[in-house]
């Protein structure tokens, strides 16, 4: 709960720095931007403020340039509908179509099942196993990272009386709760359990309160880790291991969104166990793995070889010219 607090307070912060760019910046006449009146901003002028801003004394800012055109042109209709009578009847919103500058947006890393569980498995010999759950919570229910550092994976929603088969993933930023079936029960009474290893790692967890991750301060005491607490625990198990050097909770999260694409799952069920709400923010997690184009490149063979040898293609394509053209066959069925 306390990181969710923190995100927000550093979110307004950045906010707040992106506005002081923008009102600090110079006009020709050398007086602020912020000092004008807001009747003076116009189309042009934004372009140029956006291009200014992208183009700042230590090098490019392709990044902050967009948040700083993403707020202004929010804060622009909000502001107008509050307050009418100080904006210009005749010009619209400046910072709508403000053409912004191409930039490559670097994918994020993704680490594979067996580099979850090593590590999982490395943290818990260690003595941690808070630690080792986070990476397999990220990985195998695909919750955000600062979801489970702040409690929102709970013991009470893990095997609840209420649903012995069921574990609920809450995601807090967008409201969302999934259900991930644990197990099913077969048709001859077997019972088979989907996240066997998962459930390894979590038994040994210790139940310190509600929240499944939380550090004992002292006895009897305990509480959820500070985001940085953890990241630094999760970087030296990574080092101590041997891990990749892109190893990160975040990592983890997306390497199990890649997983469910290896899986060649639909759009639909990739989404029902993650909770995207739409289908470009569910694609931009899962990465094009060799696995995925090999996979992808076995269907494009099989179906190049099923058009070459699917038989009736003859018969088909003559029965038009038949009834077409006049046959033998026709013919004789008339004379």
């Amino acid at each position: 709960m306390a990181y969710t607090k923190k995100v927000a307070v550093r979110s307004r912060r950045d906010y707040e720095w992106a506005m002081t760019l923008l009102c600090d910046a110079l006009t020709k006449s050398g007086d602020r931007v912020g000092s004008r009146p807001i009747r003076t901003i116009t189309p042009r002028g934004a372009d140029k403020l956006y291009q200014k801003i992208v183009i700042g004394p230590n090098g490019r800012r392709d990044r902050t340039a967009e948040k700083v055109v993403k707020l202004c042109r929010k804060a622009w209709r909000v502001v107008h509908r509050l307050f009418p009578d100080e904006f210009p009847k005749d010009v619209p919103n400046p910072w709508l179509g403000v053409t912004l500058e191409n930039r490559v947006k670097k994918a994020k890393p993704a680490v594979t099942r067996d580099d979850v569980y090593d590590f999982a498995h490395g943290c818990i010999a260690a003595g941690e196993p808070e630690v080792a759950a986070v990476a397999v919570i990220c990985f195998e229910w695909l919750q955000r990272p600062e979801n489970v550092i702040a409690g929102y994976i709970k013991w009470s929603d893990y095997r609840a009386p209420s649903a012995p088969t069921i574990v609920r993933v809450a995601h807090h930023k967008t409201g969302t709760v999934a259900p991930h079936p644990l197990e099913e029960t077969l048709p001859d009474g077997t019972v088979f359990k989907f996240y066997a290893d998962a459930e390894e790692v979590l038994a040994a967890v210790p139940r310190r309160g509600v929240s499944m991750i939380l550090r004992e301060v002292s006895k009897g005491v305990a509480k959820p880790f500070a985001f940085p607490t953890m990241q630094h625990k999760v970087q030296r198990m990574r080092k101590k291991l041997g891990l990749p050097a892109h190893f990160t909770m975040d990592a983890c999260r997306h390497g199990g969104m890649t997983e469910l694409e290896e899986a060649e799952l639909t759009d639909g069920q990739g989404r029902a166990l993650s909770t995207h709400r739409t289908q470009q923010s569910y694609e931009g997690y899962a990465k094009r793995t060799a696995k995925r184009m090999l996979s992808a490149t076995r269907k494009r063979h099989a179906h190049r070889l099923a058009e070459q040898n699917e038989p009736g293609d003859s018969v088909r394509n003559e029965a038009p010219e038949t009834v077409r053209n006049g046959t033998p066959e026709q013919s004789k069925i008339t004379s």
